[in-house]
């Protein structure tokens, strides 16, 4: 009986990462509809969200690697990633920078560094989404007009863990290290761990 569920398991695996390749091609010919340019090596895996408001701007480096649902990434499981950029937003992706199953949305601007990593289930908004004022928050209209935004920085080779939040203003020095369910609201300085909610300083590297 064991024998028989990994032969299925196995079987699994191997239909969703061919799933995964032919995704691959489609999502190439999706971004370049959508406006978004990318350099060789781009590989999409699953269906990702993908919006770009007037006027915004998507660019994204070579050898881009990103994971989207299908099983692929065992922490993400079936969650699809996004990227989401307003009206006049930028979102600038640097070369060899992996992401799982996970959501970028700007309404200002988003850097992220050469070979930074971004693990299963994160998300990244340079903006509150919504105002701080109760009674603004009534009207869609006004509620939408008063959202704070400031833009992030992440350096290169970064690495987030699981299920991070970046916020607006957030900047992440080169080299540093994110742990797993953190919330990132300032600056973290080049080679140090951080984690928690907020999160602070662990350790150097």
């Amino acid at each position: 009986m064991a024998l028989q569920e990994s032969i299925f398991a196995r079987g699994g695996r191997a239909l969703r990462k061919a799933a995964a390749r032919c995704t691959v091609v489609c999502n190439r010919l999706r971004f370049r509809l959508f406006g978004i340019s990318f350099g060789h090596g781009c590989r999409v895996e699953g269906k990702i969200f993908l919006e770009r408001g007037d006027g915004a701007a998507i660019s994204i480096g070579d050898e881009f690697h990103c994971v989207s649902g299908l099983g692929i990434n065992r922490i993400g499981r079936n969650l699809r990633s996004g990227i989401f950029a307003a009206p006049g937003a930028v979102i600038k992706i640097g070369d060899g920078v992996g992401i799982s199953c996970s959501s970028i949305w700007s309404r200002t601007a988003i850097t992220i560094g050469d070979n930074t990593q971004i693990g299963a289930d994160c998300l990244i908004m340079d903006h509150d989404a919504h105002s701080l004022d109760p009674l603004r928050r009534r009207d869609w209209a006004l509620d939408v007009a008063d959202i704070a935004s400031e833009p992030i920085e992440i350096g290169p080779d970064v690495l987030i863990g699981a299920r991070c939040t970046v916020l607006k203003g957030a900047k992440i020095g080169a080299g540093s290290v994110i742990g797993a369910g953190s919330v990132v609201t300032g600056t973290v300085p080049e080679g140090q761990v951080w984690a928690g909610s907020p999160a602070k300083y662990i350790k150097s590297i």
